[in-house]
């Protein structure tokens, strides 16, 4: 599901791509043994059928056009693509993309999607970000929803090769988590088809907690954990990468009143950012 929209933010013409994709986590095939092949792949996005969830509380990405204007092709690197649903909106505008995820499934569905007659053209390769050799280098690279897997120094190595992807004046937009938000659900809980779902946030590390098991088996409970950065603690992150912080733009957040996704928020009270990177001035 795709959903693209045209809207200005301070002069730039943007493109607002609403999608659904799971984090580039390796417990999302566990959470797929919990829900099932077939509830998972709705969940994901990738499947007919899909919920009101995907629908109407997805990921919103907003890709800014100005960051690859100028005259010939322009290269874009989706770093954990998910279905491929984003790099196919993206190749829609007439880039060339190169969409790399690691899970079998989800690199199945961006195939499909890259078959389909698009503007431009979509490559789909199925590896590990870390190990990965590429043929670069790209205007832009993107990561949303899963930055902050591992530990610091993961996400240091990963950085550090985002700025050897990117041409000289290349831009990468990375989304990141906050840790207020993932304080403020701290404990919070719901059923999700056969499954149930629980948040906590590790103060200590920094970190959201983000479990699962099969409804009334809490023993067979699988967890993930995103590290959680502010602005603050990115540039920190950034010191020793090739990387330098531009921009945040906040993204949205949930309110659990009314059940509804709030698309745009102050910072303080988004549940991620996008962080825009260049390479660092020497």
């Amino acid at each position: 599901m795709i959903q693209l929209s045209d809207h200005r933010l301070s002069g730039h013409r943007l493109i607002e791509v609403r999608s659904f994709k799971w984090p580039h986590r390796p417990t999302s095939l566990a959470i797929a043994r919990l829900l099932g092949e077939d509830s998972f792949g709705r969940w994901l996005g990738v499947a007919r059928g899909e919920p009101w969830w995907v629908a109407d509380r997805s990921r919103v990405g907003v890709f800014e056009q100005s960051l690859v204007k100028g005259p010939g092709k322009k290269r874009i690197l989706e770093l954990g693509a998910g279905g491929g649903q984003v790099a196919a909106a993206m190749v829609d505008l007439g880039y060339e993309v190169v969409a790399l995820e690691q899970a079998p499934t989800l690199s199945a569905h961006a195939q499909k999607l890259a078959a389909a007659p698009l503007a431009g053209q979509l490559t789909v390769v199925q590896a590990d970000f870390y190990t990965v050799e590429l043929a670069g280098p790209f205007d832009v690279v993107c990561y949303y929803d899963g930055f902050g897997v591992g530990a610091d120094a993961d996400q240091q190595r990963l950085l550090q090769r985002i700025a050897g992807w990117l041409t000289p004046t290349g831009r990468a937009r990375i989304e990141i988590s906050t840790p207020w938000y993932a304080a403020a659900v701290d404990g919070r809980g719901w059923t999700v088809g056969q499954a149930e779902r629980r948040y906590n946030f590790d103060a200590d590390g920094c970190r959201w907690l983000d479990a699962w098991w099969p409804s009334g088996q809490q023993e067979q409970q699988v967890q993930q954990s995103l590290r959680c950065y502010s602005p603050a603690d990115l540039r920190l992150l950034l010191a020793s990468t090739g990387l330098e912080l531009q921009h945040v733009q906040p993204g949205g957040t949930v309110d659990w009143t009314q059940g509804t996704w709030l698309p745009v928020v102050p910072l303080g009270k988004a549940m991620n950012y996008v962080a825009q990177l260049g390479l660092a001035s020497r």
